[in-house]
């Protein structure tokens, strides 16, 4: 896919418009990032990715890992005194500049790529082809071994695979962000 210009303007305001147009009351309290499980890993920390966006630096945000390894938990936005839906802000940057094939971590790309196949496919993530197929996608083909067994012991992720009912009409929903 050749890589396409990105109108960052749009994005921000889509972003301060209908995506969420309460952002703007951020307080840079840091209660969205204290409560984020993978802030570590991140560039930038979820109040500053609020930030930069109010400073008008997307070309930061679309160019840093933060946006990729966001796990959508939602514990940023519910600690947020102003209510502030930064889950959402951050799926649809990432959505936004997927889309237009920006910079990105190629082991990121490989996993969102095969997670939107599974829940093409099935209609629901399917963790043990997730992992499995990400393994020989990167190379890392044992990565994690030394913890299946713990996991399956605890079953909590299940072998075989659930179809969903009605996982056409996911596919064709998930179809447009491959």
């Amino acid at each position: 896919m050749k890589k396409q210009e990105i109108d960052l303007n749009k994005i921000q305001e889509e972003l301060e418009g209908y995506i969420e147009p309460n952002m703007n009351y951020c307080c840079q309290c840091g209660k969205c990032s204290a409560g984020c499980p993978v802030v570590e890993a991140y560039e930038y920390k979820p109040h500053q990715i609020i930030s930069l966006i109010q400073a008008g630096q997307m070309e930061k945000i679309i160019n840093s890992n933060t946006i990729w390894l966001c796990v959508e938990c939602d514990i940023c936005s519910t600690r947020c005194p102003e209510k502030i839906s930064i889950a959402s802000i951050m799926n649809h940057l990432r959505v936004a500049t997927w889309q237009k094939n920006t910079k990105k971590d190629k082991n990121i790309a490989k996993f969102y790529k095969l997670f939107n196949f599974m829940v093409r496919f099935f209609g629901r993530s399917y963790e043990p082809g997730l992992i499995m197929g990400l393994n020989v996608g990167t190379g890392r083909f044992f990565n994690d071994a030394d913890i299946a067994a713990d996991i399956l012991k605890k079953r909590k992720i299940k072998i075989l695979p659930e179809f969903v009912k009605g996982r056409k009409e996911i596919g064709k929903v998930t179809k447009k962000y491959q």
